[in-house]
């Protein structure tokens, strides 16, 4: 089921595992970015959803200000939000999952969810995306 449509962005639900599956349609400008992200984390507060696929192969690579508005702006919005951990599977392209790796920190290994806002990780292939965010999913109702 659609829950955003636009001609940059789709935003749907996986039917019975509590996930968004936001899906980039093209390149986007800033403005169509931030409207983006921010239809995301409306739709994930209304359904108290923190774990997100987030398909972003036909869109090219963030410029340096997009990548700021990420992590300055959007990212601590998420725990106010939604008040606990969002779990987000990043499907690349394999040659942008390269340019990542060869730009960006890596991403801190063995560090407790608990004790983070959010936790990414990255994917080239959707199964495996959606088999990390079903998992983070079965391990905090067992913590529970």
């Amino acid at each position: 089921m659609s829950l955003f449509d636009s001609n940059y962005l789709t935003i749907t639900d996986i039917q019975g595992h509590n996930l968004l599956a936001g899906r980039w349609m093209r390149s986007v400008m800033p403005f169509e970015l931030h409207r983006g992200y921010n239809a995301l984390l409306n739709i994930a507060a209304e359904r108290h959803c923190r774990y997100w696929m987030v398909d972003i192969r036909r869109r090219s690579s963030l410029d340096a200000l997009d990548v700021h508005w990420m992590h300055e702006e959007f990212y601590p919005q998420l725990y106010p939000r939604l008040g606990r951990t969002t779990f987000i599977a990043f499907l690349m392209a394999p040659h942008q999952l390269a340019g990542v790796m060869a730009t960006a920190p890596p991403l801190a290994p063995g560090s407790s969810p608990e004790d983070q806002p959010y936790v990414l990780q990255r994917f080239t292939e959707e199964r495996p995306a959606l088999e990390w965010l079903q998992q983070h999913q079965q391990l905090e109702s067992v913590t529970r």
